[in-house]
């Protein structure tokens, strides 16, 4: 691949680090709550709401990871013919 598209291929890395990071803390803010037993100020279905935003987040950044790979693939397929 060009020395240009670098980036691109360090950004796919990063996003795909950053989905299973998010997925993480999402996990672990759902479990610390539901552990906590929860505040008036934080229930216990805020472990759900840091669950499924955890999960948003993680779809999200893996997408655009697998975006930017499958552009980066079409790249090196038109150079080649």
């Amino acid at each position: 691949m060009d020395k240009k598209y670098k980036l691109l291929e360090v950004s796919s890395i990063v996003f795909k680090v950053l989905s299973w990071i998010s997925l993480a803390v999402g996990i672990v803010a759902a479990i610390v709550i539901f552990v906590g037993g929860g505040t008036p100020e934080a229930p216990r279905s805020t472990g759900f709401i840091g669950l499924l935003l955890g999960a948003v987040y993680f779809f999200m950044f893996l997408v655009t990871a697998e975006i930017i790979t499958l552009l980066l693939e079409i790249r090196s397929k038109v150079e080649k013919s």
